[in-house]
């Protein structure tokens, strides 16, 4: 049977099969229907037994060639399977590595939160007269919990970066931009404060 362009080497290997077996088959139904009443009859049936034997080398032969095109099906199946796993084991390193950065950006944004009470707060007890001494305490903690925030969205920023998650490197920042800004701002305030309070 000829091969066509696109078919693979198991359907080629099992369609010569079945074509050398199909002829064999026929040639063992020719043999039987001969009657064997004459020396014409079993000249026949004599060359037909001895083509037997080369269709019978034949179907041998194309038997191994279908066994070697299902051990090749098997290894490419295997490699397929071997390839998907990979895939599969690093997909769940990523969604590790992903959601380990998203749980460390959500509490960065808890710490934001935490920051803009304390800021609230400073703000409010300052419209209510409170001491010098209060008011630079206040700062001081402020400016510590933002510098922990800031140095927190830094290294987001860093591991995402490492790690190949641009987005949240990027996200990570810019909130490390606002509240590097916002620090500045506050360390201006904090010299205002300590210059005007009473020594």
């Amino acid at each position: 049977m000829p091969k066509t362009k696109d078919q693979s080497p198991l359907v080629g290997a099992a369609a010569a099969l079945e074509n050398e077996t199909r002829g064999f088959a026929d040639l063992a139904s020719q043999t039987k229907r001969e009657p064997l009443d004459n020396d014409r009859s079993m000249t026949r049936t004599t060359r037909a037994l001895a083509d037997s034997v080369q269709y019978h080398a034949r179907i041998e032969e194309k038997l191994k060639a279908l066994v070697a095109a299902i051990d090749g099906v098997r290894q490419r199946q295997q490699e397929s399977v071997e390839t998907l796993v990979k895939v599969a084991h690093d997909l769940e390193v990523r969604a590790k590595s992903r959601d380990g950065l998203l749980a460390r950006f959500a509490e960065l944004g808890g710490n934001a939160a935490h920051v803009n009470t304390l800021a609230q707060e400073l703000s409010t007890r300052r419209s209510e007269g409170a001491e010098s001494t209060e008011v630079l305490d206040r700062l001081t903690a402020l400016e510590a919990s933002m510098d922990a925030a800031v140095s927190e969205a830094q290294a987001i920023a860093q591991t995402a970066t490492a790690d190949g998650w641009p987005e949240i490197a990027r996200q990570a920042e810019g909130v490390r931009q606002q509240m590097q800004s916002a620090k500045n701002k506050l360390a201006l305030a904090h010299r205002n404060v300590a210059g005007s309070a009473p020594s």
